[in-house]
């Protein structure tokens, strides 16, 4: 599945409205957690890769075997993933931290200009939470 959105203060919106369907094709709670993450990484590039109305993110997922893979793209400059987490008084910052806590693999790759994850569902319990997760 690709999509391409609408930058801007609806493109959180647009981009769980794309992913409406993935109930259908993955366990709830792991749908819940992709769109939670890519609601996380979009507004990554509303926020600080000031992509506008007039510009455009790329949302892609791929969903092979027990692996979901989403790409988002957007013409910001690009970013050095933080080495730790924010400050525990820290009133922002946390996304990226909740990506590496709910995915089982994320990355930068600067060059095209994206932010990935990835999430085993086999590695997932009944319970949905990753197996990585304290």
């Amino acid at each position: 599945m690709s999509f391409e959105l609408a930058g801007g203060p609806y493109a959180v919106t647009a981009a769980r409205l794309a992913l409406s369907d993935l109930d259908a094709h993955l366990e709830a709670s792991i749908a819940f957690d992709v769109r939670l993450l890519v609601s996380e990484l979009v507004t990554n590039s509303v926020k600080h890769a000031h992509v506008s109305e007039d510009d455009s993110i790329t949302l892609v997922v791929k969903i092979d075997d027990d692996v979901v893979r989403v790409e988002v793209r957007d013409q910001g400059p690009g970013f050095e993933p933080p080495p730790t987490a924010p400050p525990d008084d820290a009133d922002e910052g946390w996304g990226l931290f909740l990506v590496g806590q709910l995915a089982d693999e994320w990355g930068v790759e600067r060059e095209r200009q994206a932010v990935w994850f990835q999430i085993d569902c086999g590695k997932r319990g009944e319970s949905g939470a990753a197996s990585t997760a304290a």
